[in-house]
């Protein structure tokens, strides 16, 4: 009962919120004219690259198909899904939809924005091409597929390792912490930039410190956990990890590793192309991991769905195909947005996998962790980066850190229907 008012309140605020925008998202001419074209209304957030990677598959499939358009429409990506869930509520939901798959899934699943594509992808001819992580499912049904992710991993300024005498690029860690000591030792770069911000930024790059060690926000809580904010607090008592990182997003801390003054960034793929313009040399590896377990991330990026109200889901899944599925879709992804494709024939070409930068980010891929599968996802990370927040700014202890991360994740799963 909890779930559904909530889902209630969501809804009747979106179509307050939905106001004049909405206008926009309807006034795009969709169905068949009177010359046979068919448009499909398609919802996304993407910008720069991405876009235009976009706008060039969106391209190749007219011309593919000429009796079909594919209408892009842009919306504010924090907007989205408020507006899907008002625009399925007065049966105007879009065709084709892209969505923040680790924050929205649950709450556009159990509205009923996306169709049930099970069908689709379980005749796809190349679903074994990709990892059972792929088709997000709900009850065994898929209506959301990540086909290319984005992950965090780790960048090391070469000179600053050859200046403080570490000889390789830590891999765990327990290496990092050694390799900082060195680093703040020497006293000519700062060891680390990473973000610390009290909100789903922070928690993204503090979670693999748990999760290589098979703790996600699904049994948050022990020994591991209370290790894990001791170890974040030695690196603020050490000057390793500056204070000032309880308030950088992942964006501040990759700015102030391109100043050239950090040993290591903990950051994302994105950042591959502008680092290769930073003037200075540079390695990439995998997150470190924790002593005892492996190297396990979250990834993220931006799910595909065909819209549940759409007249057209043979087309759409057509689209889908050609664009997000196939192998040229998923080379094109990577060398012009940066994204890292999860199909298998592509993620081991000499594109990818001969690439060194890129091998550890594909790598990860390979391993990915499962976000949960609760409406409450987002609160359990906004409520893990206010810890991770509050230990590196000093006003939490490592032990009340912990304490409120468990007890507050706790309880947005439980306040989510207690599913992972």
């Amino acid at each position: 009962m909890r779930r559904r008012t909530a889902l209630q309140g969501v809804a009747a605020s979106s179509l307050l919120a939905l106001g004049s925008s909405s206008c926009a998202l309807q006034s795009v001419p969709a169905g068949t004219d009177g010359n046979g074209v068919t448009t499909l209304r398609m919802w996304h957030y993407y910008q720069g690259q991405q876009k235009a990677w976009l706008e060039d598959e969106v391209a190749r499939f007219e011309k593919a198909n000429p009796r079909t358009r594919i209408a892009l429409i842009d919306v504010v990506g924090e907007q989205q899904a408020q507006k899907l869930l008002a625009s399925v509520s007065i049966g105007n939901g879009p065709d084709l939809l892209m969505n923040n798959i680790v924050v929205d899934f649950p709450v556009l699943r159990a509205a009923g924005v996306m169709k049930d594509i099970t069908e689709e992808w379980e005749t796809f001819s190349d679903s074994s091409q990709f990892p059972e992580a792929t088709a997000w499912r709900n009850d065994g049904r898929v209506y959301n597929l990540l086909p290319y992710t984005n992950l965090i991993g780790m960048y090391a300024h070469t000179d600053a390792l050859e200046d403080a005498g570490v000889e390789a690029v830590p891999k765990t860690l327990s290496a990092l912490e050694s390799a900082m000591q060195k680093v703040a030792d020497r006293g000519t770069f700062d060891p680390l930039a990473m973000a610390g911000s009290p909100d789903m930024e922070g928690a993204w790059l503090f979670a693999p410190q748990l999760l290589g060690l098979g703790i996600d926000y699904c049994n948050f809580r022990g020994p591991a956990v209370e290790d894990a904010f001791r170890r974040l607090a030695r690196w603020r008592d050490e000057g390793w990890l500056p204070q000032a990182t309880a308030t950088w997003s992942q964006t501040d801390a990759w700015q102030q590793f391109m100043t050239g003054r950090y040993a290591f960034a903990l950051n994302g793929n994105w950042n591959l192309g502008n680092a290769r313009e930073s003037g200075f040399t540079f390695e990439t590896a995998r997150y470190p991991a924790p002593d005892g377990g492996t190297s396990q991330v979250y990834p993220g990026g931006e799910g595909i769905a065909i819209g549940a109200q759409t007249k057209y889901p043979d087309i759409a899944w057509s689209f889908i195909e050609s664009a997000f599925l196939s192998a040229r879709g998923a080379r094109a992804v990577n060398k012009i947005a940066g994204s890292i494709p999860v199909r298998a024939d592509v993620a081991s070409s000499e594109q990818l996998a001969g690439d060194a930068d890129v091998a550890p980010f594909v790598e990860a891929s390979r391993h990915q962790a499962r976000w949960p599968d609760n409406e409450r996802t987002a609160d359990m990370q906004r409520a893990l980066g206010e810890a991770v927040s509050g230990v590196v700014s000093g006003q939490l202890s490592s032990d009340e850190g912990a304490r409120s991360a468990v007890d507050e994740i706790a309880a947005a799963r439980a306040d989510g229907g207690g599913s992972c």
